[in-house]
């Protein structure tokens, strides 16, 4: 999956956006929108975003697995926590 446009304005992408849809589902090629020089978005296929899913919560199972370990071998103490953000703080992982 590679983004081979400069990012287009939301103007400019709402006139093309059937095209857009297209070229991301069928040729799964992303595009990306901005708002202003802070604001982006993607537009990627159901199929490409699943994808992501996918691989994130595989990175995060290698993550809680790799911490199960570590304490198994003594190296990580047990923690408790208080909230599910401060877990996900302290593996390192974007809360969802």
């Amino acid at each position: 999956m590679t983004t081979t446009h400069e990012p287009l304005g939301i103007a400019e992408a709402r006139s093309q956006l059937g095209t857009l849809v297209a070229r991301a589902v069928h040729g799964h090629q992303p595009t990306t929108i901005r708002r202003s020089t802070t604001e982006r978005a993607v537009l990627i296929s159901e199929a490409d975003y699943q994808e992501l899913l996918r691989a994130r919560r595989e990175l995060e199972a290698g993550q809680v697995r790799e911490a199960i370990a570590a304490h198994a071998r003594g190296d990580r103490e047990m923690a408790t926590y208080d909230s599910e953000e401060a877990l996900y703080a302290d593996l390192g992982l974007p809360t969802p």
